[in-house]
């Protein structure tokens, strides 16, 4: 009985779980706003100034936001783990199992690949769409999982360069809309060939293909970037 409740438990999407992660999202966005952006741009509602102890303790708040959240996600997953263990769970191919492990090596290396992605402006389902097919995650789940992410840390970080102004609007109308045409062609493109030739690998030669493909461009970026003479006049201080 309590192994059917499991499993009827794990067929719906946990609705609670979106919900605390949203509102984590929507946490972290605010606190974010309050702290302030570029001065001229977005001032704090709070009248918090940029670099004084106010603004690096919000700062500091949503660190540990994440962290509060992270580690109850943590006691979660393998208080799970613990049942499933003691009821003979049987993992099918594609499941993580969520042991006292996994609950740390895996997440930090996302933790890694969000930073990174952040420092250097790649997205971070470059990096966590190639970690999750190494777990053995199904490439369809791996794939899905992936794009949640990134919608979630897409906002994020879209509220926060509005608020510093520097999200370029022509730019942003013109790429959100090919992104969006590309996404729905690749989406219902991938998943005709899938059903066509019913091979899941083809996920997976797609996830490679814009890991190759994102690393040679990138390459040839920076080499011209480095090669080129011409200097920036914009300033790199935070408050400036």
């Amino acid at each position: 009985q309590e192994l059917q409740t499991l499993l009827k438990e794990e067929s719906r999407t946990p609705l609670d779980k979106m919900f605390i992660m949203s509102s984590m999202v929507i946490a972290v966005i605010l606190l974010n706003l309050l702290k302030g952006g570029k001065r001229g741009v977005f001032d704090s509602p709070l009248g918090i100034e940029c670099g004084s102890m106010a603004y690096w303790t919000v700062q500091l708040s949503v660190v540990v936001l994440v962290l509060v959240v992270s580690y109850w996600a943590r006691d979660v997953l393998i208080t799970k783990w613990k049942l499933k263990s003691r009821l003979n769970y049987k993992y099918i191919p594609g499941d993580v199992e969520w042991n006292e492990r996994n609950t740390v090596i895996y997440p930090a290396a996302c933790f890694f690949a969000g930073f990174f992605a952040g420092m250097f402006g790649v997205g971070g389902g470059i990096v966590k769409g190639p970690l999750m097919l190494q777990m053995g995650v199904h490439p369809l789940v791996a794939s899905a999982t992936c794009a949640v992410m990134i919608m979630f840390t897409s906002i994020a970080a879209t509220a926060m360069f509005i608020a510093f102004g520097t999200l370029k609007w022509d730019y942003a109308i013109f790429l959100f809309t090919v992104g969006l045409v590309a996404t729905a062609v690749g989406q219902f493109g991938v998943a005709y060939l899938v059903k066509m030739y019913r091979r899941v690998s083809l996920v997976s030669l797609s996830i490679g293909a814009v890991v190759a493909l994102s690393t040679v461009l990138m390459a040839l970026q920076s080499i011209l970037s480095l090669t080129s003479d011409n200097k920036s006049s914009s300033s790199n201080a935070l408050c400036s």
